[in-house]
């Protein structure tokens, strides 16, 4: 396996070995690598866990592995279209990583204080990330808020 899908894997286990909710494809695509999977989640060796990138372009892959598994588009009001990036995950390597690429996340917990989440929320940390990470984006209306979406003249 190469190293950025090592480094891709890694960050999918920022969270801890045992990955949840991860998503159809990605399942399928970590099965056919030999990982066991079942009821969308996945166990992965130990060696993901305690993975720490080491190149730009590791800790772009990083990135991108911990958001399509533990992230999300937020836009709270679709009218303001100001959207957000939240990880749900307070790692301290990920929190590095998006450092490193010049973003300014805003580590933070739930009102309890139990769920710890990363949070990018200024427009052009959040423009940087889609540019860089170049993340899948699911939504239409994300997609469009986000720039992604290019309108046709007939």
């Amino acid at each position: 396996m190469d190293r950025l899908a090592r480094a891709y894997i890694g960050g999918m286990a920022v969270n801890g070995c045992v990955v949840r909710g991860v998503r159809g494809y990605l399942l399928r695509w970590l099965g056919s690598l030999g990982f066991k999977t079942s009821d969308g989640a996945v166990e992965l060796p130990k060696t993901y866990c305690r993975y720490a990138p080491a190149s730009l372009l590791e800790h772009i892959y990083f990135i991108k592995g911990a958001f399509e598994t533990h992230g999300e588009f937020f836009m709270g009001d679709p009218h303001g279209r100001e959207v957000l990036v939240i990880f749900k995950t307070g790692s301290r390597k990920l929190a590095k990583s998006l450092r490193l690429l010049g973003l300014a996340p805003l580590v933070t917990a739930d009102e309890a204080g139990v769920s710890r989440f990363i949070v990018l929320y200024e427009k052009h940390d959040v423009e940087r990330f889609v540019k860089l990470v170049k993340p899948v984006v699911e939504d239409v209306h994300i997609a469009e808020a986000l720039g992604l979406c290019g309108r046709r003249t007939l």
